[in-house]
């Protein structure tokens, strides 16, 4: 259980100290790469950036709110993989370059003609528009500033841009791409906006509390400049961005110092990451403090669970055990990768030792090291080991039976607390009929009813699914088939779009599954973008005979095999 005390109203208070000076270079550099779009370049997001349930991999580079921007080779090299996918990167494109390291291009619109060629060759040979294809070597080599795509805003893109990435080709570890000498200026130091302090009164258990910050005399303070009374193990964390001089997008942090009285306790800096363990993020960051807040706040302690590698001092895992009667010098220290520095100066005073006893507040115990089990009336639970990043005083209520739901509402712990791992969740449903047990799944339920899939599948009288959050968990049925509505074609016969057919499809629970869409009763490639709930076939003359009337038939389904079929007639 985590306690949250506002103190004080947020102020921001800007400074414009300089520090700036060249970043760093990669180690054994041996060619120097170009940009991938047209200067100046403008970053909505830097590598290391937190984001939900992951590391911003990438630099995100402005197009000017638009797509179609062309995107060059930073480097020769040669195209080693291309993935298409509804959701992530979008449409992506790899290049492997003679240096060690691989390059990768994001949320793009289009290839360069030969490469989409190809790719839409074996999409419609696999008849299937998400494809991870691995391109033989030889096959589409570039050299430096080739145009080999446009920028676009497909797959869980925001908006348009480019994501553009630096790999290690060996290990695929995404490295820090500002360290590349692009031409991107930073001399505005990090902005320290409030400061956490956190007590441990008990097993899995902590207390927080937030303090604004001001800034004078070269550094940060505390607002009121108070000195904090501090107890037995204490640990501290701060909420910071970063800003570069082209970009009011807030960035993330490049690395952190704790200092105790001249004593460096902890640190982390964030040059690369590892895709496996970039979940870990939600460690790193006030996992709670984000859900109920939407403030990103860097712990400068690590829980036992935590296995990021970014670390570079940690003693005692960050947490200081105040156990004396004296006051203590306390200093936070920023950074960007380009070296500006913001720093973070207060004191806390410590109290003696008999006020430091920590207490058990009678829960059960969940072990971040163990497999956890629990069970209930209506409930089965597992908690892999791994999945907690400390241990956990377990909280689990049993409520009423949610509107339209066939079991009692199971409130497992609740959603502030992060899983690494998915847990199994069975729920034994109430007066389900057999007819509906294959249309049965978890739900999450909010407190005004509405219901999100938690997937699962019926088995022996229980609904079993893997969630990978806690929450509030019921049984319900998706028996209603999605929705598909024309946004091109009139009353089922009449084109209104020469270039392009569309849809837009949804569902009410589970999802969409699968979707095929034949003309003339051929595969056709329709396009699908889920954030904005449209399906598109674009008018290809190559495989499309024009001229005549066409006949067309698209067949969405759900993940509970509900279906929908939409046909129409048309002219091109």
């Amino acid at each position: 259980m985590k306690l949250f005390t506002p103190l004080f109203v947020l102020l921001w208070i800007w400074s414009f100290q300089v520090y700036g000076q060249e970043a760093p270079p990669p180690p054994d550099e041996p060619q120097k790469l170009i940009p991938p779009i047209k200067p100046p370049i403008s970053l909505s997001g830097n590598f290391g950036e937190l984001r939900p349930n992951h590391f911003h991999s990438g630099l995100d580079m402005r197009t000017g709110g638009h797509t179609g921007v062309p995107v060059h080779a930073v480097a020769d090299g040669y195209v080693t993989r291309v993935a298409i996918s509804p959701t992530g990167y979008g449409r992506a494109v790899y290049i492997n370059h003679p240096n060690g390291i691989t390059t990768v291009y994001g949320h793009l619109e289009r290839l360069m003609p030969r490469l989409e060629r190809y790719v839409r060759r074996i999409q419609y040979k696999r008849e299937h528009f998400a494809v991870n294809l691995t391109i033989p070597r030889d096959s589409f080599p570039v050299k430096q500033g080739d145009v080999i795509a446009w920028s676009g805003n497909a797959g869980s893109s925001g908006g348009p841009h480019l994501h553009f990435e630096i790999r290690d080709t060996q290990t695929q570890r995404p490295q820090n791409g500002l360290k590349w000498h692009f031409p991107i200026t930073d001399n505005i130091p990090p902005k320290m906006i409030s400061l956490y302090a956190y007590s441990f009164p008990s097993t899995g258990v902590y207390e927080d509390k937030r303090y604004p910050t001001v800034y004078y005399s070269s550094a940060y303070h505390l607002k009121g400049n108070p000195v904090l009374k501090v107890n037995g193990p204490t640990a501290f964390g701060i909420q910071a961005v970063d800003y570069l001089n082209a970009s009011w997008s807030k960035c993330g942090i490049y690395s952190a110092q704790l200092i105790v009285d001249q004593d460096t306790i902890f640190g982390f800096r964030i040059s690369d990451i590892s895709f496996a363990e970039t979940r870990y993020v939600n460690s790193l960051a006030d996992y709670a403090e984000r859900e109920r807040y939407g403030r990103w706040v860097h712990r400068l302690f690590r829980q036992p669970g935590n296995k990021l590698d970014i670390y570079t001092v940690d003693k005692n895992n960050g947490i200081v055990n105040f156990t004396d009667d004296k006051i203590h010098n306390v200093k936070v220290i920023t950074a960007d990768a380009y070296g500006n520095q913001s720093t973070l100066e207060f004191q806390v005073k410590s109290t003696p030792p008999d006020s430091t006893q920590r207490h058990d507040n009678g829960a059960r115990i969940f072990s971040y090291q163990k497999d956890n089990y629990f069970q209930a009336d209506n409930l089965k639970l597992k908690v892999p080991a791994g999945a907690l990043y400390d241990d956990l005083p377990f909280h689990f209520e049993e409520g009423e039976t949610p509107e339209g739901c066939y079991a009692p509402l199971q409130k497992i712990q609740d959603k502030y607390t992060p899983l690494q791992k998915a847990m199994r969740v069975a729920i034994r449903p109430d007066s389900l009929p057999d007819s509906l047990q294959n249309k049965a799944l978890l739900v999450m339920v909010d407190p005004d009813g509405q219901k999100w899939s938690a997937g699962g599948e019926f088995e022996k009288g229980w609904v079993v699914g893997y969630p990978r959050s806690f929450g509030n968990f019921s049984v319900a049925v998706d028996t209603v088939p999605p929705t598909i509505r024309s946004l091109s074609i009139k009353e089922h016969k009449h084109l209104m779009n020469p270039k392009h057919i569309r849809f837009r499809i949804k569902d009410n629970l589970s999802g969409i599954d699968k979707y095929r869409g034949k003309i003339d009763g051929k595969w056709a490639l329709f396009v699908y973008d889920p954030k904005y709930d449209l399906l598109t076939y674009t008018i290809d003359p190559s495989r499309l005979e024009l001229g005549k009337t066409h006949q067309l038939k698209l067949t969405i389904t759900d993940a509970k095999d509900n279906q929908s079929v939409y046909t129409a007639t048309f002219y091109k």
